[in-house]
């Protein structure tokens, strides 16, 4: 968990961050956010690596029951000052993800599983988390071309599990989930979010 302590998110060890205090959630997770709108997604929300509670912040109103979880004691001890009446936890998804089995309408896991152990173990572990008929929205880089080329440009050791995209689809083809959306993109700085560029993928999927 020390990995994941101050120094990660204000950029004075190596992450990919500047100040994450400044991001804005509605770049960052604007088509999260959008999605969950149209949708009128309601019921039990949970957000994996929910770092300051930027999203939850924005998305609580629409559900009943809010929870979200990070392996950072640092970061969940932020998300509590901004949403006090969510439920925020310290979890290592490698060692265990405590919530009932088919406890949650909606799912959000944005560039988590690549920083753990097991891909493939822990996409199991979030769907087995979601109800039937629920959705979850993740995203994460993928080893592709642009990787090959520009893999120099994500200075984040904790990236230790980034699938190709065929290793990706398997994972999920084997956890009871299917695809509702994709979309690929790269971060490009000063550009923001570049469509179509495979350095990234965002899923929306659904439990079958």
């Amino acid at each position: 968990m020390g990995k994941f302590d101050e120094d990660y998110f204000y950029n004075r060890k190596k992450s990919n961050y500047k100040n994450y205090e400044k991001i804005d959630p509605y770049t960052k997770f604007g088509s999260v956010i959008a999605f969950i709108e149209k949708q009128n997604l309601t019921g039990h929300f949970l957000d994996v690596g929910c770092a300051f509670g930027f999203l939850i912040e924005c998305i609580a109103h629409r559900f009943e029951e809010v929870c979200g979880c990070d392996i950072s004691p640092f970061a969940i001890q932020k998300a509590r000052e901004r949403n006090p009446e969510a439920d925020l936890r310290v979890v290592d998804i490698d060692e265990n993800l405590p919530y009932p089995d088919e406890s949650f309408d909606c799912i959000t896991a944005l560039d988590i599983l690549e920083h753990t152990d097991s891909f493939e173990e822990n996409l199991l572990k979030l769907a087995s988390k979601l109800k039937w008929g629920g959705h979850l929205i993740m995203s994460t880089p993928v080893q592709a071309w642009p990787r090959k080329f520009f893999g120099f440009l994500d200075k984040d050791e904790t990236h230790i599990s980034i699938p190709s995209e065929e290793r990706l689809k398997q994972a999920i083809q084997n956890s009871d989930l299917i695809i509702i959306k994709e979309s690929k993109f790269a971060d490009v700085p000063f550009l923001k979010r570049v469509s179509r560029i495979p350095a990234q993928i965002e899923l929306i999927l659904k439990k079958n």
